[in-house]
């Protein structure tokens, strides 16, 4: 009798043991997933502009190898349009109704657009690569996506 209550003992401390192990893969899982979504919660709130922001940073040293006839032509037409996006963004930002929003967008992808037309004449004009255009315009298509669905959910339509 003795020895089946030492077994069944064991066997409650096992099981015991058994379930505090999974408790506490429990709460390393739940610890993980609070993690996961401040991690998701920590993400730039305003993907557009950090978007734009990496696009600068990605043009600026394409830019500095412009000739030096086209610095102040084409080069800074390219990066002063790369800047009112940014502050394009930021404006719609602090914007009170919805339809300020929406025209601020509008500019926005206006202005995304010709970005896009200047960096296809720099590189007809062969002052960007090829290598350089076809890293920088997936960005940019990304951008003017998310501008559209950002125009879209304002309530605004394309066909106006």
């Amino acid at each position: 009798m003795t020895l089946l209550v030492c077994t069944a003992v064991l066997a409650s401390v096992a099981v015991v043991g058994q379930v505090n192990h999974l408790i506490k893969m429990e709460n390393k899982t739940n610890e993980q997933i609070t993690k996961e979504k401040k991690e998701f919660s920590e993400r730039p709130k305003y993907i557009m502009l950090e978007k734009t922001k990496a696009l600068y940073t990605m043009m600026h040293p394409y830019l500095e190898l412009f000739p030096k006839s086209e610095r102040f032509t084409l080069r800074q037409r390219i990066e002063d349009t790369i800047l009112e996006l940014i502050r394009l963004l930021i404006l719609q930002n602090y914007q009170q109704t919805n339809e300020n929003r929406k025209q601020k967008i509008l500019d926005f992808l206006a202005n995304i657009y010709l970005v896009e037309v200047l960096l296809q004449q720099s590189l007809v004009f062969k002052y960007l690569s090829y290598d350089a255009f076809n890293r920088c315009m997936p960005l940019i298509v990304e951008i003017n996506n998310f501008a559209l669905s950002r125009y879209k959910n304002l309530g605004g339509s394309l066909e106006e």
